[in-house]
């Protein structure tokens, strides 16, 4: 049976694991933040939190959970009836700044199980420069698995229990994972109502592209 579209959206039954062909790298991040991992080939991430709340940082308990892959793995409840008061600080920015030596090749957020390619636009080369220099970048691709970030690392150093597991490889293959085909517009047109979604936009684009279509063809004629 072919998977159903909508799966790419649904939350894993499974832990996430590193793929095969992926080296996974663990490190306790005892040194606080930034934090650097060095993956191999030249090229390094680093933990980084964009945050200018340093006074609610020095107030929290340094044993309190920051943030944690967990949270992405868990069912989400029904939102309340009544919207609460928005928090001063959501979920915290927490990423990745993937460099080969101090060029960055990309920055990729802290999801569980998120895949990136760095460099992912096409590597700058300066046409200009020696041949030396002018050397693409190292391709690797990223895999985030799983982290755990107290109070304490963001603080400063020290052994707090936070966590972070990542894979990554050389980016010299082709991808493995594919998603199922588009479904042509007509035949989607075709499929009862129950079993589609749209919206107001769509069915008179498709409609008006379908008139214009038959107007054309009867111009050829």
């Amino acid at each position: 049976m072919p998977p159903f579209p909508i799966d790419r959206y649904l939350l894993p039954e499974t832990p996430i694991e590193a793929p095969a062909g992926f080296t996974e790298v663990r490190q306790n991040l005892t040194a606080g933040l930034p934090h650097r991992v060095e993956l191999g080939a030249g090229v390094h991430a680093v933990l980084i939190l964009p945050t200018g709340l340093a006074r609610q940082w020095l107030a929290t308990d340094p044993l309190a959970v920051v943030s944690t892959s967990a949270d992405d793995l868990t069912p989400r409840p029904a939102p309340p009836a009544t919207p609460r008061t928005p928090a001063l600080v959501g979920r915290v920015p927490l990423r990745l700044v993937v460099r080969q030596g101090t060029r960055i090749l990309g920055s990729v957020p802290l999801a569980a199980g998120l895949r990136r390619v760095c460099p992912d636009a096409g590597p700058p080369v300066d046409a200009t420069a020696p041949p030396a220099r002018a050397a693409a970048p190292v391709a690797v691709e990223v895999v985030v698995l799983a982290w755990l970030l107290h109070a304490g690392t963001v603080r400063g150093s020290g052994d707090y229990g936070s966590t972070l597991t990542l894979a990554w490889r050389p980016a010299d293959h082709a991808v493995d994972t594919f998603g199922p085909p588009p479904i042509n517009e007509f035949v989607w047109r075709r499929r009862p109502p129950a079993q589609r979604v749209e919206s107001e936009l769509g069915p008179g684009r498709l409609r008006y592209r379908y008139l214009l279509d038959k107007k054309m063809r009867r111009v050829l004629r």
